[in-house]
């Protein structure tokens, strides 16, 4: 979108509140400018004219403040994202790389694939691919199913404590998942469904790829413990930091990311902590993922007054690289199967980033994000999560 038609969509909208509107752009920019980089611990160097790219973010957002014109800032971002290399695609027509996409919106789950096309598989809450993507564990209340691909459903259980999230085993024999205070598990094929651990954190439990069908969760006391489900044998067992979000095993089983807002911590399978790092004074950790290899962290650093985030590139004995800085709010980000890509949630300008890691200039940017999640919504669409890219290339 050029400049001048920019100009020219806002002029012809009637701005509500436009005094506040104004004072609260004003004290975001201030804001943002009297921050700086979040990481100051980054060394700095040359990106692709990124002042300018900063410059038009914060143009876009400030527009987004004290218009409702969302489609012409949601445009106008768009064009800026890429610094004129490749414009923002207004519909997600192909993922840069193999595999497929499973996320999880207000209406349910899609599968994208990887030449753009999509299918809903049901008025589902959550989702959690098989470990060969040959299925789809869903839940709704009080039910869990398991689905294929085109959503057609294979078998489905249900509790009255309620069911939330599904992770299906690396060897697709066994299905964890919380049901009130409980950690529990069921066979892959929907039977010998029992429980696992009665008292437990409301965090994602994360299966070891590996011998043993180890499973790690955070228990009621704040603990992260790796326990065998066939044996009960436990493996490991430390504090988890505070707050902690989201724990995630690397392929070969060596490692785990344990997230929270203040640290990173990655630990072998005894529990002994290789690696951690703390977010910078006056921001937190918004989200992370790790890499295929279990080598690197892709890591969401938000400022605590939300005006400001950036994406960095973590690895132990490694000095940490900014991979993207914008305005506003990032959400979760996730590795492709082969570990050559990223996605990138940009939420406060709906927003998909897709990024190299190897090299951050090549981004591909899809726009109108919720909407395409969400056909037909007649109201603004809660913006949808990733639930997995599947699947590793060599299965």
């Amino acid at each position: 979108m050029s400049e001048d038609r920019l100009r020219q969509a806002l002029r012809e909208v009637e701005i509500p509140d436009r005094d506040g509107a104004e004072e609260r752009a004003l004290r975001m920019v201030r804001a943002a400018a009297s921050q700086g980089s979040l990481g100051e611990r980054v060394a700095r160097r040359p990106r692709f004219g990124r002042r300018g790219l900063q410059a038009a973010v914060a143009i876009g957002l400030i527009a987004a403040l004290v218009s409702p014109a969302g489609a012409a800032v949601r445009h106008f971002v768009r064009d800026a994202v890429d610094d004129g290399q490749r414009p923002a695609q207004l519909a997600l027509t192909s993922l840069p790389t193999t595999g497929s996409l499973l996320v999880d919106s207000p209406r349910g789950p899609w599968v994208v694939h990887a030449d753009g096309s999509k299918r809903l598989l049901g008025a589902y809450e959550e989702s959690t691919w098989s470990p060969h993507g040959l299925y789809v564990a869903v839940t709704k209340g009080q039910e869990l199913a398991a689905v294929d691909p085109e959503g057609e459903v294979r078998w489905t259980v249900a509790r009255a404590g309620g069911m939330k999230d599904p992770a299906w085993s690396p060897d697709g024999f066994r299905i964890a998942y919380l049901s009130g205070r409980q950690l529990r598990v069921i066979a892959g094929d929907g039977s010998g469904d029992r429980a696992l651990v009665d008292a437990v954190k409301r965090v994602a439990p994360a299966w070891a790829p590996g011998a043993g069908r180890s499973l790690s969760f955070v228990d009621s006391g704040g603990v992260v413990r790796t326990l065998s489900v066939d044996t009960g044998q436990q493996t490991s067992a430390v504090p988890a930091p505070p707050g902690t979000r989201r724990l995630e095993w690397s392929r070969d089983g060596s490692r785990l990311l344990v997230v929270a807002p203040g640290e990173l911590q990655l630990r072998d399978r005894s529990g002994k902590l290789l690696w951690h790092d703390e977010a910078p004074r006056g921001a937190g950790f918004a989200a992370a993922a790790l890499s295929p290899s279990g080598r690197d962290v892709a890591a969401v650093v938000a400022a605590a007054t939300g005006t400001r985030s950036e994406l960095l590139s973590l690895a132990p004995g490694e000095p940490p690289r900014r991979l993207f800085s914008g305005f506003g709010r990032l959400g979760e980000v996730v590795y492709s199967p082969d570990g050559r890509w990223l996605l990138l949630a940009w939420r406060s300008a709906d927003h998909w980033l897709f990024l190299n890691p190897a090299d951050p200039r090549r981004v591909v940017a899809v726009s109108d994000v919720a909407a395409q999640f969400n056909p037909g919504a007649t109201s603004p669409a809660a913006f949808p999560s990733v639930a997995g890219w599947c699947c590793p290339p060599d299965r």
